[in-house]
């Protein structure tokens, strides 16, 4: 779905888990910028190439990878776009998430409240891919409030909770908040951070990072789990404080 020109939301299937997904794809005449990658499941890849084809940018012009957390569902996919890949692929990442990226540390959802969100009998198989994801290096580390150019100005958002080096990021022109997981869209409405994936400092921190959202005059925000959501997302953001 093209928000304006220079920016969609990507539609992919979570193959095998099911459920869907919601990358964003930025792109002007230099750059194209996946924004998160997918679980890197069997045949993710394909769909994510068929995707970025389908907004009429093709993929070999992918050039940019901005991953937003170091979730797996958001980072397990990145290893195959680089192996792919026939253009160097510049990785950018906050530093709070960049060793996890990295395989320098375990990835923090390897926790007790992650683990239990899961049914017993997959626990193991769950554990076994966080431990065993490619690991990828990321080029270039990125900070709060930074503004980059691409697409007619992007500004990175820390928000950190989620995990330690979460960011949003905001789309100038269409005044659209790339969310990550720091909102989530569920039934067509709009919530904050999963609080059952979270110990209780974590979501702290999380919500209390949505405060940086204020300054903003957010239109749409693309939620990588739940999709658009544009009906008054600043009021919804407020009311959530």
């Amino acid at each position: 779905m093209q928000i304006t020109e220079g920016i969609s939301m990507l539609e992919i299937a979570m193959t095998p888990r099911g459920g869907m997904i919601y990358p964003t794809l930025l792109w002007d005449q230099k750059n194209v910028i996946l924004v998160d990658t997918g679980m890197g499941m069997p045949g993710q890849l394909q769909k994510i190439h068929e995707a970025i084809d389908k907004v009429g940018v093709p993929f070999e012009r992918l050039n940019k990878v901005i991953i937003t957390h170091q979730d797996l569902d958001h980072t397990g996919g990145l290893y195959e776009i680089l192996k792919e890949s026939k253009n160097k692929i510049e990785v950018l990442s906050h530093d709070d998430d960049k060793p996890y990226i990295q395989g320098e540390k375990k990835l923090v959802r390897l926790n007790s409240n992650f683990m239990n969100t899961i049914p017993e009998n997959q626990r193991e198989m769950a554990k076994l891919m966080f431990e065993n994801y490619s690991p990828v290096n990321v080029n270039t580390t990125i900070i709060d409030n930074e503004k980059l150019p691409y697409s007619g100005g992007i500004t990175i958002i820390h928000t950190p909770g989620h995990t330690p080096g979460h960011i949003c990021i905001f789309h100038q022109k269409s005044k659209t908040l790339i969310a990550g997981d720091a909102l989530n869209v569920r039934n067509g409405q709009l919530f904050g951070p999963r609080k059952e994936i979270l110990d209780e400092k974590s979501f702290n921190l999380a919500m209390n990072s949505l405060k940086k959202l204020e300054k903003f005059d957010i239109e749409n925000i693309i939620s990588y789990h739940g999709g658009l959501f544009n009906n008054n997302p600043k009021q919804r953001i407020a009311e959530m404080q």
